[in-house]
């Protein structure tokens, strides 16, 4: 068994220059615990495998290809691998989400 808690997993660099945890790193899937505090974000990029977010706390703005939705705690989102995706915190308080990597 595996047991990760958030405070203790390592943080990753990242571009987008926010608090990202790796949580689970396997050879099917990864995933990793975000925080965005308002005004940040994930800035638009793409992954080269399926992705999905989950949104545990807060409420955010994702985009994904030409299409826009607010979200907020118990959404899960779809990301299709190569597709351009954003993420944005534009609320007053943190936002805080699961990234599930399909590898």
């Amino acid at each position: 068994m595996k047991v990760v808690r958030v405070e203790e997993a390592e943080r990753v660099e990242n571009p987008h220059g926010v608090d990202v945890r790796k949580l689970i790193d396997e050879k099917s899937a990864q995933i990793f615990y975000i925080t965005l505090k308002p005004g940040e974000s994930l800035k638009r990029h793409t992954t080269p495998v399926d992705a999905f977010i989950y949104v545990l706390k807060g409420r955010g703005i994702v985009e994904v290809g030409d299409e826009r939705a607010e979200v907020k705690k118990g959404t899960a989102i779809y990301l299709p691998k190569g597709v351009p995706h954003a993420v944005s915190n534009g609320g007053s308080l943190d936002m805080a989400f699961l990234v599930i990597k399909v590898v």
